[in-house]
Parts: C-alpha cells; structure tokens; sequence
C-alpha cells in the first residue's frame, strides 16, 4: 500500500528500528504525542498506567513525536511485515480509509471484551475513525469548540448578555470593534486562518459545511458562500484583525489575552490561557459558553451550532505481536475511572460521565457547556490521504475572496475544481 511518497522512503530508510525484541527486553511499545503520556501518567490524577503494567509484568516504552510526526512514524511501521509497535493514538484529519487496512478493525475486539459502557461515547467521535465499516480507533481525546467573549470590553462598550443566535454574534462583533480610550485598536472577532476549523463553525452556524462525511465538497452551496461573504465583510470593516491571514492559534490567544481582539471561536480548554494572569491583561474577565446558530436558519434562538471538534483515538496496527495484549491496554486506558484521571490531568474527556464527576468539575468550570455540544460536535472534514491539501486549498480560495481577488461564489467554484479530484471514491 502507498500511503505516500515521503512514507514509502522513509520506511525503506528505517525498516530496522522497528524489528522484533527478545523477550528478555520485551517492552509494550506506543507512539502518542506526548500530551497522550503526561495525561495518562503525570498530574494530580496519578498515573492511570500504573496497574496494567503492575497485572501485565510489562513496562511501556512511549515514542512521543508531534502531531504530523506521529502519524508518518506510525504508517510507515505500521506498513512493515512484523511491527514492534504495540498500541497507537491517532487524530481523524491524518486518517481515512486510505490507512485503515493497516489497523486492526476494533469491533471484533469489541465483541469479545468490550470496553467499560461505550454508549457513553458520542457515535460521532467512534464515526471519526471508522471508514467503510472498519473502525480502527476507540475515542480517547477531544478538543471542541466554544464561544469566548470578553466581558470588560463589552461592559466598555455599554454590551449586556449572551448571544443567543449568531445574528446576534456578528452584531455584537460590529459593536466591539472600536479604538479604546488609549488609542489601541479593538477587532471584534479573532479566528485563526492556518486551518479551517474556525471558519467552519461560523460556515455551520449559516447552515452549511465544507466537506461532508460521505465525502461531497459542498461549500459553494449559498450557505457556506454567505459565511465566506461575512467573513469577506469583517475583514474589510475591520472587525477581524488586519494581520488576520496569518493568525495560528498562538496569534488568536495573544490577541484575546491583549484585548486586541474581543471575541473568538476556539477549544474550550483556551479558557485557562485567556484568563492566566500571569499573560492575560483581562484575568476572570473572558467568558465561554456554546456557538449559537443563526435564528433564520434554525427558526429558533438558542440552537447550538454543531461545533469543531478533533477527535484522538487508541489503536492497534494490524502487524502489532500480541494484540489481546494491546486490547488489554486500550480497554483499561478507556475506562470509565482512567477516563476521569487523564481529564484531571488535562485530557478532553470523551465519557459523557466524567462531566459529572467532582473532580473534573473543579477543574473544568464550563463542563455542562462542553457536555451540552459533544453529542453534535462535528469535524472539520472526514479523515482522507489529501486531507491536508484539501484544507489549505480551501483557505487559499476563502483568502482570496477575503482579499477582494475573487466573489466568495467564484472562489467556492474554484475550490470545487480543485479539490473534488482529491476526495475518495
């Protein structure tokens, strides 16, 4: 299987450092990010591995790489004829059904010793990672979208309450966007422009989306095109930051925790870093609740959008050496108990549950707002080999439009052209 070019040589280059260990120096091998392996053994939750490696004799050996890293690691070992990698955390955007024969498909397993109360898990979140039947991964992290507003800048502005349609979004991103009395500059709304999860929950919020989950590019359709011509506006009027095209996450959180920016779609966890007080001028001050939809398009205030969310998951290559042994970890690492110790330690619980918790809820004060939006989370696009291209793609088209070089519809059409050559059939 060709998974890619660069994969394909990298696996010939490094085809011995996955070959099989003696059972003398046998050790339980996965490749995580390392957010997986801190979440999972250090913080104020204790190290949730501690009784699997105690019951299995084994010590666990973490091959932590960053994101895109991980997965070029994992595919190109996972492609060998007899594996040394043992479990596997992967996220949606870098799968598809182009790597799914190099997994094992979980339900088999899942029929003869099943995890601890899976229906507690959004079938969304399973359908993140199952492509054409298959699923090859078991939901362990989540991060989801909510919706930030700062309080002392609406208070300046004579701004009350929570929106409770995106109408009443953008007209309180036209209210924000003002000089303050120091002369620095206010935009109203902040997203990040490196990927197209922002842009996706407002395209969601007019009723549309990007790329649906059987694969059909559907944002030249009127209610993506108007979200693109939203965003076309803002930008022009200022009420997105001048510098906008270039904003990454890093960017959004500086502009929120400066007050150069007074609104913003991001994860819910961006709560901590917005109102850290050691970086932010507004400490206590910004708040988060759920994305509204727009009134027209749901026929009511208070819809929620069915927001942005990435969903990491557990799996087992299909060359792994025992794999009962590697279920035997995934089941316990996905317990209802681990599932509230990695949340304590930072993780994005994905058991409706471990919102309940005590635990959790002091350490996650907009749990019942994050509860409230999982079982309607969406991705940004389903997992497939030009994923990526896809995505910059489509912010090229959308930038495009935002400049003024293209009507959002042409721009759409163009991007249609470009990317349905890409997309599985």
């Amino acid at each position: 299987m060709n998974i890619s070019r660069r994969a394909a040589i990298a696996a010939l280059a490094t085809a011995s450092v996955a070959r099989p260990v003696s059972a003398q120096t046998r050790r339980f091998v996965v490749i995580s990010h390392a957010v997986h392996r801190n979440v999972l053994t250090t913080g104020p939750g204790g190290d949730a591995t501690a009784e699997w490696r105690r019951r299995t004799g084994m010590d666990i050996e973490w091959l932590t790489f960053g994101v895109e890293a991980v997965h070029e690691r994992l595919y190109r070992e996972a492609q060998l004829a007899q594996g040394g990698v043992d479990a596997c955390f992967m996220l949606e955007r870098y799968g598809g059904p182009h790597i799914a024969p190099l997994f094992e498909d979980l339900q088999a397993h899942q029929r003869s010793g099943p995890i601890e109360r899976p229906e507690e898990i959004s079938p969304s979140m399973v359908a993140a990672h199952t492509y054409r039947g298959r699923q090859v991964g078991v939901p362990f992290r989540h991060a989801t979208h909510g919706f930030f507003t700062n309080r002392a800048l609406m208070r300046e502005r004579g701004a009350e309450g929570q929106p409770e349609s995106f109408e009443e979004v953008i007209a309180l991103a036209d209210r924000l966007t003002f000089a303050r009395g120091d002369g620095s500059r206010v935009a109203g709304y902040a997203m990040s422009m490196d990927d197209p999860s922002a842009l996706v929950d407002i395209i969601r919020a007019h009723g549309g989306d990007f790329i649906t989950r059987d694969y059909r590019f559907v944002a030249d359709q009127p209610p993506a095109v108007a979200a693109i011509a939203l965003a076309r506006d803002w930008y022009r009027r200022g009420v997105l930051p001048r510098n906008v095209m270039t904003f990454k996450t890093e960017e959004v959180i500086t502009a929120m925790q400066q007050g150069r920016a007074a609104l913003t779609n991001q994860p819910f966890g961006r709560i901590v870093n917005y109102n850290d007080p050691r970086a932010s001028r507004f400490p206590g001050e910004i708040t988060v609740a759920n994305i509204p939809m727009m009134q027209s398009v749901a026929g009511q205030k208070g819809a929620l959008v069915p927001a942005k969310t990435s969903v990491w998951a557990m799996g087992i290559p299909r060359n792994a050496r025992d794999k009962a042994l590697s279920w035997s970890f995934i089941r316990e690492m996905c317990s209802v108990e681990n599932t509230i110790r990695a949340a304590v330690n930072g993780n994005g619980p994905v058991r409706m549950s471990a919102y309940d918790d005590p635990r959790v809820r002091e350490l996650a004060p907009y749990a019942d707002l994050e509860r409230r939006v999982l079982p309607t989370a969406m991705l940004t696009l389903p997992g497939f080999e030009a994923a990526s291209r896809a995505m910059d793609i489509f912010i090229e088209e959308v930038q495009r439009a935002m400049l003024g070089q293209a009507e959002p519809a042409a721009a759409m059409r163009t991007a249609k052209q470009r990317i349905e050559p890409l997309l599985p059939t």
